[in-house]
């Protein structure tokens, strides 16, 4: 695949480090994936640098990317101080479960996430968007900048928690509602342990440490409460019962392929799964987005005819078929998401020893999957580095090299991402809705937008203000 001739971790090429510390002291965090992405120019397709004497194999090749994420999950797995810490925090579902309880609760997620149960969403996600329409039509008619990404995160977590067990949180109207706040700390927290070189905590417990056990509990019985009021509705309501409504009545009324249903606690991770892990990816694509549609107004100015064709006179679209539609904003996504892909980093671990394009890697050896370099390559898409939502459009330009297979902000393989088309429904709907009412433009603060990393990529510093069309 790659034609090199490493058949051992020794032979490996990849940057030089300390003793004792290998490279840590290069790796820093919020640029970790810069920091890989520029490895993998230098030293190719698969490279290994050290964090304190563990070796860690950094593949960047789009064929050896795939071959790993088809591989799973009986050959790779995510690293596992992942599972270690969500199993300790009680917070353990199918994004971080692994073997037979990964494809047992796989199978029961996906349920949740049929077109049946999204059309049955639709209503509350056009409630929330009209909140979001009046929330900006203030902010502009008041003059003020916004910040992007903390306005998306809101929308986003008001259209989870909708989902989610279909509690109407309404963050866009109210900013100070705890349970977010309780979220924000648990999320904090859980990439903190995930990180950890140790698990200090079980010797020593830092402020930060006692406020994630002391939100842990809040949650838990917050959720809890949810799940009993659920039950109690699901066995009163046959109607109910036979058409959920969200996903946590979908959890408590599917059963796996052997016709049991789920437990208590792996309901319970599950919810906290599609809490964490369904609002930062898209609402940091949103983010991503403006920041586009700010820095190429002839794109804005494409999207915002084409959501005055589809939507006519109405402000937000109004179902399902009109979102369809909306062939180019749809284009504009995908190219946002093949250039700031929020997940462009993914850490694994080889559950043997495996040989991967000839090279031997020992049983529980980190591999970290750099998953958008194959994206930023001109063989895979022409004029990589710039902004061309028409590359993904049916009439693209001829001998034009575009290779969908490269850009992967969902994943790949067995465990491709199941809310991929939630996330799509929540970003063509917004940016339908700010298209067809406002013109936006960035606000200089005088700093760059820069790409953060916190487990997901996202935009740092970026301040929007929006006029109405």
């Amino acid at each position: 695949m790659t034609n090199h001739t490493y058949q051992t971790l020794a032979q490996l090429p990849g940057p030089k480090g300390l003793p004792i510390l290998g490279n840590l002291l290069q790796l820093d965090l919020p640029k970790l994936h810069l920091i890989l992405e520029e490895w993998a120019n230098i030293y190719g397709g698969i490279y290994k640098f050290k964090m304190l004497n563990k070796t860690v194999v950094a593949v960047s090749n789009t064929e050896l990317v795939h071959s790993i994420l088809r591989d799973r999950p009986e050959t790779y797995r995510r690293i596992s101080t992942i599972e270690f810490a969500s199993r300790e925090l009680g917070a353990h579902g199918v994004f971080t479960a692994e073997g037979e309880q990964w494809r047992r609760e796989r199978y029961v997620t996906m349920q949740a996430f049929k077109p049946e149960y999204l059309r049955r969403l639709f209503p509350n996600l056009l409630k929330i968007t009209e909140r979001l329409h009046k929330c900006w039509s203030e902010t502009a008619s008041a003059g003020l900048s916004v910040d992007a990404k903390d306005h998306w995160m809101r929308f986003t977590i008001d259209t989870t928690t909708n989902f989610a067990f279909g509690y109407d949180i309404n963050l866009l109207e109210n900013e100070s509602d705890k349970f977010q706040q309780h979220i924000e700390v648990f999320r904090a927290g859980l990439n903190r342990r995930t990180s950890a070189p140790f698990p200090y905590w079980h010797f020593v417990k830092l402020p930060s440490d006692r406020a994630l056990e002391k939100s842990l509990i809040i949650l838990k019985e917050t959720i809890g409460k949810f799940i009993l009021q659920t039950r109690q509705k699901l066995e009163n309501d046959p109607v109910l019962a036979s058409q959920p409504t969200n996903f946590l009545e979908v959890m408590l009324l599917s059963q796996d392929e052997d016709g049991k249903p789920l437990s208590y606690e792996e309901i319970q991770g599950n919810i906290f799964d599609v809490l964490v892990a369904g609002e930062d990816t898209t609402g940091h694509t949103l983010s991503w987005l403006v920041y586009f549609m700010t820095e190429h107004p002839e794109v804005q100015h494409k999207m915002q005819q084409e959501a005055d064709a589809v939507l006519g006179e109405e402000k937000i679209p109004p179902d399902l078929s009109a979102i369809e539609k909306l062939t180019y904003i749809e284009a504009v996504i995908h190219e946002t998401m093949r250039l700031k892909s929020p997940a462009p980093l993914l850490c694994m671990e080889t559950n043997m020893d495996v040989e991967l394009d000839g090279l031997k890697i020992p049983k529980a050896t980190p591999v970290m999957l750099i998953n958008r370099c194959g994206a930023l390559q001109e063989e895979n898409f022409t004029d990589a580095r710039l902004f061309k939502p028409e590359r993904w459009l049916e009439s693209k330009p001829t001998g034009c090299t575009h290779n969908r297979n490269a850009s992967l902000p969902f994943g790949s393989g067995p465990r491709f991402c199941p809310g991929r088309n939630l996330a799509m429904l929540e970003i063509k709907m917004a940016i339908a809705m700010v298209c067809k009412n406002f013109s936006v433009s960035r606000v200089d603060t005088g700093h760059p937008v820069q790409e953060l990393f916190s487990f997901m990529m996202m935009p740092d510093k970026l301040r929007v203000k929006f006029e109405k069309r």
